[in-house]
């Protein structure tokens, strides 16, 4: 019988042995993970702030492409596309061709035709005779 006390009193050792063990490495393994929840909380307010850094500088961006956007299109609207007709006025004047028109200053045909058509007019009236007085 004391044998069976004995290997009762070594399995009881054993046991709490174990059990001491387990709960040294689930201590250890507890400070780990919660070592790791900490290096991803950080790693989440870090990218968080990225983030907010990120989503502020597109609205910056977003901002000056709009302010571009609209001075180029007050721009546009302020500076009249008739240079291009005034040079191909004065080009149809030296005798130019409707078609000459359109490859020199990218007219349409109908605009150069109306240039050409609208120069051939000014030729043919007469000259207003000066009011003398």
């Amino acid at each position: 019988m004391e044998i069976s006390i004995i290997v009762a009193v070594v399995m009881s050792l054993v046991a709490i042995g174990a059990a001491g063990y387990i709960y040294y490495q689930s201590k250890i393994w507890m400070a780990q993970a919660e070592a790791s929840q900490r290096a991803l909380q950080a790693d989440m307010r870090a990218l968080a702030t990225a983030a907010v850094g990120v989503g502020e500088r597109v609205r910056e961006l977003e901002l000056r492409l709009r302010s571009v956007a609209e001075r180029q299109e007050q721009q546009e609207l302020n500076e009249p596309a008739s240079h291009s007709y005034q040079h191909a006025k004065k080009l149809a004047q030296r005798g130019a061709d409707p078609d000459e028109l359109v490859d020199v200053y990218g007219l349409t045909q109908g605009e150069a035709e109306l240039i050409s058509m609208l120069n051939r007019m000014e030729k043919e009236q007469p000259a207003p005779e000066a009011v003398s007085s």
